[in-house]
């Protein structure tokens, strides 16, 4: 049944789309199948021909075109300083929401004081089934700098209005735009989660996860956020730079089999972390035999789901 709603709890879905009408379909299916009600739904396209607009109109979407395209958080800033909703969903457009995912957040925000993001657990088309870590919820900062706060991200979480102004115009960070994002959001407000899968993520190609370009992301918001860092203990820093660089070691075994760079880079995560040494010592070792090699270390450590 519907959530018993009247247009102060109205909540804004805000969908950044680029040349990918099959999956944005998708992705306004699932919002129209949703148990809660009011929605408004915008779309902001990146396309240069408004290649988006009958999917939008088919759902009755408001349209909004970039002038230009620079990339999806621009997008969503644009989308969100449009939206009317007391609440704020940033749907990305290869992914699809559960039917009670925002009747559920919405009764989460409405019920806790002082908690003005919601996410969820979700189903990844690839990994299968990943759930809300208990301990991230409350004051969330300290695990938002370790880049520890997975599975949160923009689509699993519903913002309330007033705190996502606060952080409006969304700052740009190539790859990583919702790792910076939720530092904002942690510093002004607590963050709670619905322990259920509520979204479908979808993949579309490679991870961006796995890119460079989300990996540039990464050392981008260490940087911007270096005083930040400052105010906690190091091990805080350290572990971002760690699962940063490891990260960068996989990916470069992943690209080219066999490299130094992927054997210093993981030398480097070693070099940062506060704890798992011997993993992180053993990956260095391993690398050095390429990708079988690494692959025997996370089979000696129990880290196949790598």
């Amino acid at each position: 049944m519907p959530h018993d709603s009247d247009a102060d709890g109205l909540v804004s879905v805000v969908v950044p789309t680029h040349y990918r009408n099959d999956r944005l379909r998708g992705a306004l299916e699932s919002v129209a199948s949703q148990a809660y009600d009011p929605i408004e739904t915008v779309v902001v396209d990146g396309s240069d021909d408004e290649h988006a607009r009958p999917v939008a109109d088919e759902f009755g979407a408001t349209y909004l075109a970039q002038e230009r395209d620079e990339g999806p958080q621009a997008a969503r800033s644009e989308g969100a300083e449009r939206a009317d909703g007391e609440y704020v969903q940033l749907l990305d457009d290869d992914d699809r929401l559960h039917p009670a995912k925002i009747r559920e957040q919405v009764d989460l925000l409405d019920s806790k004081a002082g908690v003005g993001v919601a996410y969820c657990g979700m189903d990844d088309e690839e990994r299968g089934e990943i759930l809300p870590n208990p301990v991230v919820r409350g004051d969330v900062l300290g695990r938002a700098l370790e880049m520890r706060t997975f599975p949160c991200i923009n689509s699993t979480m519903l913002i309330d209005r007033e705190v996502l102004e606060r952080v409006l115009p969304l700052r740009h960070r190539h790859g990583a735009d919702d790792t910076g994002l939720k530092i904002d959001l942690a510093l002004q407000t607590q963050f709670d989660f619905v322990a259920d899968p509520l979204v479908v993520r979808g993949r579309t190609g490679d991870s961006l996860s796995e890119s460079w370009r989300y990996l540039d992301g990464r050392m981008e918001v260490i940087a911007t956020y270096d005083r930040l860092y400052r105010r906690f203990p190091d091990r805080i820093r350290q572990r971002a730079l760690r699962e940063t660089y490891y990260q960068v070691g996989r990916k470069i075994l992943a690209d080219d089999g066999w490299s130094p760079r992927a054997t210093a880079a993981f030398a480097r995560a070693a070099w940062e972390t506060p704890g798992d040494y011997a993993y992180h010592a053993g990956a260095t070792l391993g690398s050095l035999a390429g990708r079988p090699g690494l692959a025997a270390v996370d089979r000696l450590f129990d880290r196949t789901g790598h």
